[in-house]
């Protein structure tokens, strides 16, 4: 059985401004039958620790094994340097409508501080997503430091 939040991803986006719903990215379930398990991206982001931006992998039912492959190795190659989550457009479809994240696949987004930073559509390269999404985080191999 999969879960809702069914394989970790990498997502980034060519450096234009990142997609910010008009209206507030909560929602309420459409119906009883839904999969959702979190009403706001909100919700999500509380689940991963701050100290990693947070790259959102919104991708469709019918790409998940064309593009699975490179989710995971770009999964892999990043996550010293961002936190990675996938999520099925079907399981939150009013959520990746918000986001405008539900006509394409996948649809990745990049937050740091519960914001936005990027957004990157149809990239399924697990190069090129690290690539392009690596230019919004932390360099390879340096830790997080607090400042005091």
């Amino acid at each position: 059985m999969k879960t809702t939040l069914a394989f970790l991803a990498a997502m980034a986006f060519s450096g234009a401004q990142a997609f910010v719903p008009m209206s507030s990215p909560s929602f309420t379930k459409s119906s009883s039958l839904s999969m959702a398990k979190y009403n706001s991206m909100d919700e999500i982001l509380a689940k991963f620790p701050d100290d990693l931006p947070v790259l959102i992998n919104f991708y469709d039912a019918n790409t998940e094994a064309a593009i699975k492959g490179d989710i995971v190795r770009a999964k892999n190659l990043l996550k010293d340097r961002c936190t990675l989550v996938s999520i099925k457009q079907q399981d939150y479809p009013e959520l990746a409508k918000s986001w405008d994240a539900h006509e394409k696949s996948p649809v990745m987004i990049l937050f740091e501080d519960g914001n936005p930073k990027t957004r990157l559509y149809e990239e399924t390269f697990y190069l090129d997503i690290v690539a392009k999404i690596g230019k919004f985080c932390r360099p390879a191999g340096e830790e997080h430091q607090e400042l005091k």
